[in-house]
């Protein structure tokens, strides 16, 4: 698969699994299938050559849930640049509240998982 394809099924993805989680919490078994498949997407991308390279400029798409997830992905890589573009992301959006997020990472219960 092309490196765009991934990119865009990456974007793409993310926003829809933003909307579905942070917005319209209406349907708990289509939001699980929207974050599994944004969860592969950026595996996928994060496993390619560039894919790491891609994920540093998606940290600056203007759609938040792109710029959100792409920070989750890359915390194994760069955790202080992923811990501060997720901050600022929350800031724009209260929805997305990293507290335990980041207790669950710094504990070490999601390193293996984002990794």
């Amino acid at each position: 698969m092309k490196l765009e394809d991934i990119i865009g099924n990456c974007i793409d993805s993310a926003i829809l699994y933003g909307v579905s989680a942070y917005e319209v919490v209406v349907n708990p078994r289509k939001t699980n299938k929207l974050y599994d498949k944004q969860y592969k997407n950026f595996k996928l991308l994060k496993r390619h050559p560039n894919g790491i390279e891609s994920l540093y400029h998606l940290l600056q798409h203007p759609n938040i849930y792109v710029r959100y997830i792409s920070a989750i992905h890359l915390l194994s890589v760069d955790e202080k640049k992923a811990k501060e573009v997720i901050m600022t992301v929350a800031t724009l959006n209260k929805r997305l509240d990293p507290h335990d997020l980041f207790e669950e990472w710094d504990n070490g219960n999601l390193k293996e998982y984002y990794s």
